[in-house]
């Protein structure tokens, strides 16, 4: 009776791993449908239905395969010409044999923005920190050559694409649209920012000083209590981080107070208060000094209640008292 009994159990539990293992499959397999394109590749995006893989170029179908999911794979083809192993619900990877490197495949998301296509391309955009202040509108020859930034769109997700005498080179999916800045993604742990020209149609990147250009002094603007607003590339801030403030003083003394969010019990944690000296430099930069090393912030815009600089290869945003 008690081996009978031991028996069902083993059985009971068997039966549940196993339909454990088919809700994890059936939901991975539910979320495969959509477009994903390879990290960091100028190839084709792929696009699951129910029952196919479709290869497209934006645009054009190029050819499309039958695939099956068995376990954690995806086989393509009759042949099984290619599969792929689930990571999570919005990455996959080729899988490595002797001819090819393994590749991660990411899922497609809608690009973040409450912009119109209209508005969006009549805007003028340039890279921060370019050496050549090239700058760039959509749809128009760029730097006087036959290259041209062009803005498409596939399902809710926007691209930056370049053509080459009307060819197209590659594109990139943009994480997010602003009437300041375009996020895009050139891979998973690797974004770029694009910034809106200025109004007055100057690049707020230039060699000309914000004093000369603007008729504000940056020694005195900056006197004063700035909080952190948003982190180029990252999701909106907590109410928590957002109190973090950099206090800049008249005697060339600067203040860092740091604030964090605990995600485990939502308390707002207070740091210490970083003590700094600074220097305001030419060509819109802050020097910043601490225990004998230095640091240079790059003003990308300042005005009497905004100011944006470039640290540690991130673009900030910060916004006065």
């Amino acid at each position: 009776m008690k081996n009978l009994k031991l028996k069902h159990q083993q059985l009971l539990f068997l039966v549940l791993i196993s339909l454990s293992l088919s809700c994890s499959m059936l939901i991975y397999s539910q979320n495969l449908e959509g477009h994903w394109i390879a990290a960091g590749d100028k190839g084709p995006l792929l696009q699951f239905t129910k029952d196919s893989l479709l290869i497209n170029n934006l645009d054009k179908r190029i050819d499309a395969k039958p695939y099956f999911v068995k376990d954690d794979l995806i086989n393509v083809g009759e042949s099984k010409v290619l599969k792929l192993k689930f990571i999570n619900h919005n990455r996959l990877r080729a899988v490595k044999d002797q001819s090819n490197a393994a590749k991660d495949i990411i899922k497609l998301q809608p690009t973040k923005t409450n912009l119109t296509k209209p508005e969006i391309q009549n805007t003028e955009y340039f890279i921060p920190n370019d050496p050549h202040h090239k700058t760039f509108k959509f749809n128009k020859a760029f730097d006087d050559s036959n290259k041209i930034i062009k803005l498409e769109k596939i399902g809710s997700t926007y691209f930056l694409s370049q053509y080459i005498n009307d060819d197209r080179k590659n594109y990139v999916p943009i994480e997010s649209l602003t009437s300041d800045e375009i996020v895009i993604n050139i891979s998973p742990e690797k974004k770029m920012v694009l910034k809106a020209k200025n109004t007055d149609g100057s690049s707020v990147n230039d060699n000309t000083s914000f004093s000369s250009r603007n008729g504000i002094n940056i020694a005195e603007i900056i006197i004063g209590k700035w909080f952190y607003k948003r982190l180029a590339g990252r999701p909106s801030l907590s109410k928590c981080t957002k109190k973090t403030f950099f206090l800049f003083k008249k005697d060339l003394s600067l203040q860092i107070k740091p604030y964090a969010e605990n995600f485990d019990n939502g308390k707002c944690i207070e740091g210490s208060i970083i003590d700094r000296t600074y220097e305001i430099l030419e060509n819109n930069q802050i020097k910043v000094f601490q225990n004998g090393k230095s640091e240079i912030w790059k003003i990308q815009a300042l005005t009497k209640t905004e100011l944006v600089v470039e640290k540690n290869d991130r673009v900030l945003t910060l916004t006065k008292e």
